[in-house]
């Protein structure tokens, strides 16, 4: 229902006009957010751009010092080559990938490896990780000797200066070795091997080794059933040399042919039975050891009874080292709750020997004359 219309005094009806406030729009924000956004964008794109560049540029100065490398090894007697050599790893890493990796040096020995990886971290690429693939094979015409060798895992870290090889550790898991020259042949297998080299931390110039070997099964020698533990500590004079790329020949003629090595450690274990030893040693040049050596027994009549079999029966050498243990018997010591005796060890020229006992010859690190 309407209202009825009012009049004012002149008879005239009243009029409203209703006026609404009017305000003028509101200004829109400035669309800066979105201008952030691309300056942000715009900056990831340039680092993004400078970092492959700079990749790229990295992977080629890698490549040209792998041939500079290799060139330089070339001259100095040591040919290498590989089927395939890539660089790969973009954006953060470099891997190098070499398969069917060749080398043979100036003494004709050759060697070959299924394939070999590496790899470094762009911003840290003086560690590297390789990690070989099996097997490897080689061979020593010098010697007549030649093999196969297999693993599960062959892995190792290595850490560089600007000059040289700072610190090498491999682990090899499960190996497997076949070796054979024209008077024998032999197989064995261990679960683990292991290499560690580093520089002395007191003699810049010497070069601390540890070698270990766990589980070590001589296959082709059935008649010892027990497996073989050892392991190794050294220090050699001068012998961060070879970290820098010399070989044992050098380092020993380098040296004047008479090449000090201290045995800090060796140590080895069969079945209940133990071996160790430490002194000096001198590597003469024509690949030989001589020193003295401090040689204890552990458990050395079950040592005798494990080694029996690989003995020719009723042999007059194995007879008369039966009678030296049972004669130094009384005079044995507790190490570490095992009954251990203590013997003097010369070794000349590789013929080692306790007093008028010889124990046999220790082969040659090198055939002489090399």
């Amino acid at each position: 229902m309407k209202s009825a219309p009012t009049f004012n005094r002149s008879g005239w009806p009243n009029s409203t006009v209703s006026v609404r406030n009017v305000t003028p729009a509101a200004k829109k924000p400035a669309k800066s957010s979105s201008r952030r956004y691309i300056l942000l964008l715009g900056a990831i794109l340039l680092v993004v751009v400078a970092w492959s560049g700079a990749w790229v540029y990295g992977r080629s100065v890698l490549s040209a010092q792998l041939d500079k490398q290799m060139t330089r090894m070339a001259e100095g007697g040591l040919e290498i080559s590989c089927a395939g050599l890539a660089v790969a790893g973009y954006p953060f890493r470099y891997e190098v990938g070499c398969t069917q990796m060749r080398s043979r040096d100036r003494r004709g020995t050759d060697a070959e490896l299924d394939g070999l990886n590496a790899v470094a971290l762009v911003y840290n690429p003086w560690h590297v990780i390789f990690e070989a693939s099996a097997p490897a094979r080689v061979a020593v015409p010098a010697t007549g000797l030649s093999g196969n060798i297999a693993w599960e895992t062959a892995r190792a870290s290595v850490k560089f200066s600007r000059e040289a090889l700072d610190e090498v550790n491999a682990v090899v898991r499960k190996p497997r070795a076949a070796f054979e020259n024209a008077f024998s042949a032999g197989t064995a297998s261990a679960e683990k091997a292991e290499v560690h080299l580093r520089a002395t931390p007191a003699d810049s110039a010497a070069l601390d080794g540890y070698f270990s070997v766990d589980a070590l099964k001589l296959e082709s020698l059935p008649e010892l059933q027990e497996t073989l533990d050892m392991k190794a500590r050294i220090q050699v004079s001068g012998g961060t040399a070879l970290l820098a790329g010399a070989d044992l020949v050098s380092l020993v003629r380098i040296n004047g042919g008479d090449l000090p090595v201290r045995l800090e450690l060796f140590e080895a274990a069969l079945g209940r039975s133990r071996v160790g030893a430490s002194g000096d040693l001198i590597v003469n040049g024509d690949g030989t050891l001589t020193g003295d050596l401090e040689l204890t027994v552990g458990n050395a009549k079950e040592l005798l009874q494990s080694l029996e079999p690989l003995f020719p029966p009723k042999n007059q050498s194995f007879a008369l080292m039966q009678s030296v243990v049972d004669s130094l018997a009384p005079m044995a010591g507790n190490v570490d709750g095992v009954a251990s005796i203590t013997l003097p060890v010369k070794i000349d020229r590789g013929v080692a020997s306790v007093g008028f006992l010889p124990l046999g010859r220790i082969p040659a690190l090198f055939p002489g004359g090399m």
